[in-house]
């Protein structure tokens, strides 16, 4: 099992539109990627605009599919548009 922990902070006047992209984005996930065990947005407690993207993939393999869907080829670049600079991303797997 493959966890992915996606942290971005968003720009303040793109608020409601990160979360309407990232709401498609998360459902078609669900939906539509084999092997995606969770996909889910969090939204930091002591800061209203950053996010974090909790992922868990059965294996590398479906997350790389999942980089190449089309609703990830679609979204991901206008969620980039709304993000004061790039993700940091952390690739985690279960140590035992």
């Amino acid at each position: 099992m493959l966890k992915v922990i996606a942290v971005n902070v968003v720009k303040e006047e793109c608020a409601e539109q990160y979360l309407a992209i990232a709401k498609e984005l998360v459902e078609k996930t669900n939906k539509f990627d084999k092997g995606c065990i969770k996909y889910e947005l969090c939204k930091d407690i002591g800061d209203p605009l950053r996010f974090v993207m909790l992922e868990e993939w059965e294996d590398k393999g479906s997350l790389d599919a999942h980089f190449n869907a089309p609703h990830f080829v679609e979204l991901i670049p206008k969620l980039g548009d709304c993000t004061q600079g790039p993700a940091e991303i952390t690739l985690l797997e279960k140590a035992f």
